[in-house]
């Protein structure tokens, strides 16, 4: 007697329906395991849903918060990738900050101050954090797609941060929703893990990309800063490939892929930065005081 034997292999793709999973129950171990240390109790503890759907996050953040329960600020704020700490973004964009704040003192700038940019912001105290973190005053800006999220970050910031702007809209339309504003610092935390649920990603994640660098100072202190799962290789070479069109009056941005972070060990994110630069033919980073000038 002879035995056919069949193998059904299963090929799971790269962005589906596991690394989208991973996306929540990750940070939601890590949070649960925070509230037990902490004596407290959250409501973020949801099931997995289409984390690129806007119906689906106005329905995470509405759940979170009823609006018959009173909650304190804390409870309020929810982070994604909550291993990492927000004092390496402070500690990385400080220099941007501070070059910044020099030329807007010295400079015909109307008071202009620093400026940061969170895209997807959804319910973080980065925001927060961020707008006291400096010895010179900085201006956040907040943009989220859902207007559950906004409604909800401007009650919690509204008054504590005067300095914080609230902006419904998308990050993969960054130019046309912030009519062409430049940012000194941009900020992408969970954002761009959860463009990659969706189908046809690729294609948010270059809107999202060129939008990024469309309302990117063109000055040298220029900075981003991208919080995310490790990228595959293919998408790296994709950023850099994106960023890789500099010239002398449109510099590049430079990324630099998996910086480690003491601290982050026990979460899976990653965190890699993106600064302005001009480079010649032999890759060397080349002056361009010019910017300073020749771009507002």
């Amino acid at each position: 007697m002879s035995w056919i034997f069949t193998v059904i292999i299963v090929i799971t793709p790269a962005f589906g329906f596991t690394s989208c999973d991973s996306f929540l129950i990750n940070n939601r171990r890590l949070r649960h395991l925070q509230a037990k240390q902490e004596g407290s109790t959250h409501n973020w503890n949801h099931e997995p849903f289409d984390f690129s759907s806007r119906i689906g996050w106005d329905n995470f953040y509405k759940e979170g918060n009823p609006s018959d329960n009173e909650q304190s600020l804390e409870k309020l704020e929810y982070e994604w990738h909550s291993h990492m700490p927000h004092s390496v973004i402070v500690d990385a964009i400080a220099p941007t900050i501070d070059a910044a704040s020099k030329y807007y003192n010295t400079a015909a700038a109307d008071n202009q101050l620093p400026s940061i940019l969170l895209v997807g912001t959804g319910n973080s105290a980065l925001p927060r954090i961020l707008h006291d973190a400096f010895d010179t005053p900085v201006r956040v800006t907040c943009l989220d797609y859902s207007p559950v999220c906004v409604e909800m970050i401007r009650s919690m910031y509204a008054d504590l941060c005067p300095n914080m702007d609230f902006v419904l809209g998308d990050a993969t339309r960054l130019k046309e929703t912030l009519n062409s504003d430049k940012y000194d610092v941009i900020v992408d935390k969970g954002l761009l893990d959860a463009l990659m649920c969706g189908e046809g990603f690729d294609s948010d994640l270059e809107k999202l990309m060129v939008g990024i660098d469309e309302v990117l100072t063109r000055r040298e202190w220029g900075m981003s800063i991208l919080v995310c799962f490790q990228l595959s290789k293919s998408n790296r070479e994709f950023l850099i490939e994106l960023a890789d069109r500099g010239t002398s009056h449109n510099p590049n941005l430079f990324w630099d892929f998996d910086i480690p972070v003491e601290g982050s060990e026990n979460g899976r994110a990653t965190f890699n930065m993106a600064r302005r630069c001009a480079l010649d033919e032999k890759n060397r980073i080349i002056n361009v005081d010019h910017m300073i000038t020749d771009w507002k």
